[in-house]
């Protein structure tokens, strides 16, 4: 079976066959490497770490966490590159105590490393055979739609750009997804539900659909597989993650992370302590390869487990279970 991100991931790090214990020796020597350049070049990070000596991942799981409410009150001092070479800043509303957005700001690096992500994750979902259609927001420079894109055409796909529903166009997609004999998408759950919902009548033949961006609830999928008897993918991440971390592979049993540039922790929402794997708790995450704003032990807020059995696809990846807000617990899976 085809382990496309256990490739992708040897070519990155070097190794002919990836094990577990090359992983983890390159994701601490890019943990190292991202705290020694936070502190030396981000006035927030310097202030929080100042006086910490990083020798050993102990250290490391000693190091206090961030919150999305450092980055409201600090993003421009978490930035690590001087501002001409950020390429794209995102900001988002909040309903936190401040009031204020966060804002993420990126380099073209760093918006590179999502396309890199993209093209190999998506190699289970879609390929030169296939018309991808885009239900994501896909007419901004850098938007989650432009660099699936980017990343579908690497492989050869026929991508259809079609950008966020509006509820009301549900026949107009319908009708391009016949005429252009769509084979795949993305989209958010509740929307492509609606349009499942609506699609009795028209000849489409989806073989396979990512859902992203939202809770994916049990009545979607059934939904979706009802109406098109399609395989159904789903994705988790966010945008302090440089939009992607974790994805199904072909087995759709829990969803591969994507090591070589994330680092996870599942931790006691309470305590902080660190959870073995199989327990479910909150997703903490450091960036390893981000360069304009990397992110070190990031509270989420998301709640996950760690699948402690090893894939049937043969991958060396850890994999998330199904991820939801704290507050849902066992809820539904956000991507």
């Amino acid at each position: 079976m085809k382990k496309y991100m256990d490739l992708w991931i040897e070519d990155i790090i070097g190794e002919e066959k990836l094990s577990r214990q090359h992983l983890e020796a390159y994701q601490w020597s890019k943990i190292k490497e991202t705290f020694n350049r936070a502190v030396t070049c981000s006035p927030f990070y310097a202030e929080l770490y100042k006086d910490v000596v990083l020798e050993s991942p102990d250290d490391f799981h000693r190091l206090p966490f961030t919150t999305p409410e450092d980055v409201c009150e600090h993003s421009l001092d978490m930035v690590c590159v001087p501002q001409g070479k950020i390429s794209r800043i995102v900001t988002m509303e909040t309903s936190g105590t401040t009031g204020k957005p966060k804002r993420i700001f990126f380099t073209e690096e760093d918006q590179q490393l999502t396309v890199d992500f993209f093209h190999h994750g998506m190699k289970f979902i879609a390929d030169e055979t296939d018309v991808f259609m885009i239900l994501m927001p896909c007419s901004t420079p850098g938007s989650i739609g432009v660099l699936l894109r980017e990343a579908l055409e690497k492989s050869g796909v026929k991508v259809i750009p079609y950008g966020l529903s509006d509820g009301q166009d549900t026949a107009d997609i319908l009708k391009i997804m016949e005429r252009e004999n769509v084979t795949s998408c993305v989209a958010m759950p509740q929307q492509l539900m609606q349009i499942a919902k609506a699609s009795d009548g028209y000849n489409i033949r989806m073989r396979s659909v990512l859902l992203s961006a939202d809770y994916v609830s049990e009545e979607s999928r059934n939904v979706i597989s009802e109406a098109w008897g399609c395989k159904i993918f789903e994705h988790y991440g966010m945008t302090e993650m440089g939009l992607g971390c974790a994805v199904h592979c072909s087995e759709l049993d829990g969803c591969p992370i994507r090591e070589n540039d994330l680092y996870l922790e599942i931790i006691d929402p309470e305590t902080g302590e660190i959870l073995p794997d199989g327990e479910e708790g909150e997703i903490v995450f450091t960036t390893l390869t981000r360069k304009g704003m990397p992110f070190i032990r990031y509270r989420t807020g998301d709640w996950s487990s760690i699948i402690k059995e090893p894939c049937k696809c043969g991958s060396v990846l850890k994999r998330l279970t199904r991820v939801g807000d704290r507050k849902m617990k066992k809820g539904g899976y956000h991507g």
